[in-house]
């Protein structure tokens, strides 16, 4: 498995980061500090300044009493939170700069000193949403999806990812207990903050996203060839609308997202078992309730031994032509969704990393016209239409 590169940056400080920022009066105190720093500014006149803020008057007009709450405030509650943070520190007992912090990026910058469009309620609800590790994470999952998927297919994806595992790995008792997680505190939390859409009847969830929000800010992502400012968090489409996928979690979460979609009919390919997640065959299993037609070939007698024991209404298929071989390239495919031949999912397994696992690239087409479906729709249609696969494989002939 190829997991995700996770920053430097620990959990909990992001948490304290994201904490001290969901706030409209700390980030002015912020701004104000870093706007007196390298100096400084007392604790007095920062008191001063945010008690104009706050009564929305000129400095001059500040009163002694507002002066004296907004320095209680400062003492107690506001300072604290920006020094736990690592944003600001102290140089004597009452003079305050800005802090050197690694994490407070250009994006956290321009936050602070006003210069987005948003409101201050709006921003405190986005950093409020984004002060939790998992929450983080969530949106790290969704943001590779353009469809809406399961709150299953969710719970699982961050589970592996914040156990550092295969999704084949992660008990069903880990990935209900993130469900329940999900359900009842963060996707409700993520939705009042209009970071993603969550519809509790149909228990699906999608990303919405926000323009402040930017990639770097969210676990288990992977920046060490840096992001462009301003880059959406989605995976980028060329011009014949083909979107390219890196690494095995957003491949595997978006394919398992396809097969939920599918209506009529599925077609998968698994090139090994170590490829077949448990949330693959869950998601088999239940298109097969919905009673779409599922197929499921593999030229690893293993794979189709697997499938034929867990789900024995699957149609199986062994391929027998090269087409899975991209030679010129030095890669193979690894795995294809095929769903309703309207969206399609073909991944491929390069050269092994130093760990002795292979990194994973996939294409994601989805529309009728698009180049890539109507590729694979020529390719496997004549072979799902007459004769059956049934037909085809009691008589032999070669697929």
């Amino acid at each position: 498995m190829s997991n995700p590169r996770v920053s430097d940056r620990s959990a909990p400080a992001r948490d304290d980061l994201f904490d001290a920022l969901a706030a409209s009066d700390r980030r002015e105190a912020l701004r104000l500090v870093r706007e007196r720093s390298p100096n400084g500014i007392t604790k007095s006149d920062l008191a001063y300044e945010l008690a104009a803020v706050t009564a929305d008057k000129p400095l001059a007009e500040v009163t002694d009493e507002d002066h004296q709450r907004a320095r209680v405030d400062c003492h107690h509650r506001t300072l604290p939170a920006l020094l736990e943070a690592g944003l600001v520190e102290t140089i004597d007992d009452d003079r305050v700069v800005a802090a050197e912090n690694p994490s407070f990026d250009a994006g956290l910058e321009a936050v602070v000193d006003g210069r987005v469009d948003a409101t201050a309620a709006t921003i405190d609800a986005v950093f409020d949403a984004l002060a939790d590790a998992r929450r983080r994470t969530i949106l790290s999952v969704l943001a590779n999806q353009y469809h809406p998927i399961s709150v299953e297919t969710l719970a699982r994806d961050v589970a592996a990812r914040e156990a550092d595992v295969a999704e084949r790995d992660v008990g069903q008792d880990r990935v209900a207990a993130v469900r329940t997680s999900l359900i009842h505190v963060h996707l409700p939390r993520l939705n009042d903050a209009g970071l993603v859409g969550y519809d509790a009847d149909t228990g699906s969830v999608s990303y919405e996203g926000h323009p402040i929000l930017r990639v770097e800010w969210l676990d288990g992502v992977d920046t060490a060839e840096g992001t462009p400012d301003g880059v959406d968090l989605e995976s980028q489409a060329d011009g014949d609308g083909i979107r390219t996928l890196h690494g095995r979690e957003n491949i595997v979460t978006t394919g398992q997202s396809l097969c939920e979609q599918a209506e009529d009919e599925l077609f998968m390919l698994f090139t090994t078992t170590g490829l077949l997640e448990e949330g693959c065959f869950r998601r088999i299993e239940d298109a097969l309730d919905r009673g779409v037609d599922v197929y499921v070939g593999s030229p690893d007698a293993r794979v189709r031994e697997m499938v034929r024991e867990r789900a024995p209404e699957v149609v199986l298929w062994e391929p027998r032509l090269d087409w899975l071989d991209l030679s010129p390239n030095g890669e193979t495919v690894g795995r294809l969704v095929f769903a309703d031949r309207e969206a399609v999912l073909l991944g491929t397994l390069g050269a092994s990393t130093a760990s002795g696992k292979r990194d994973e690239t996939a294409i994601v087409g989805e529309g009728v016209d698009n180049g890539l479906v109507v590729l694979m729709r020529q390719l496997l249609g004549s072979r799902l239409d007459e004769p059956t696969v049934d037909e085809v494989l009691d008589a032999g002939i070669p697929l």
